[in-house]
């Protein structure tokens, strides 16, 4: 799995997951990464946005998100909505740009490094 973040001014980090990722992965990930992507925005005025996706809507998920609200401002999901996130097209061109390498990548490892690349 990779998990990426995008603003207005930069593209953030590519982390690479190894394993499946729980709700508390994703706490972790929320105050190692996202926070300090969005501290590092002119004027503090980023929206983050995630789906509803069952570790997203956790308990200890929700009330980290509360914990640092003043900090980072959320984009609610509507239940049972399109697919509204801005990353989408992002993922579909880094896709492209990587199935047109040759030689193709051949190990996780290998896409790993190609993905850090692109």
């Amino acid at each position: 799995m990779i998990w990426a973040a995008i603003s207005w001014y930069a593209a953030g980090p590519i982390i690479t997951l190894n394993s499946r990722i729980t709700a508390r992965d994703y706490v972790d990930n929320l105050g190692n990464q996202e926070e300090p992507m969005v501290q590092m925005l002119p004027n503090n005025d980023a929206i983050f946005q995630d789906d509803n996706s069952p570790k997203h809507t956790a308990r200890s998920v929700q009330s980290w998100l509360e914990e640092h609200e003043d900090a980072l401002q959320q984009l609610p999901w509507p239940a049972q909505s399109p697919d509204l996130n801005i990353i989408e097209p992002l993922w579909s061109g880094l896709e492209s740009t990587v199935r047109i390498r040759f030689p193709p990548p051949l190990s996780l490892k290998q896409l790993e490094d190609v993905l850090h690349g692109e």
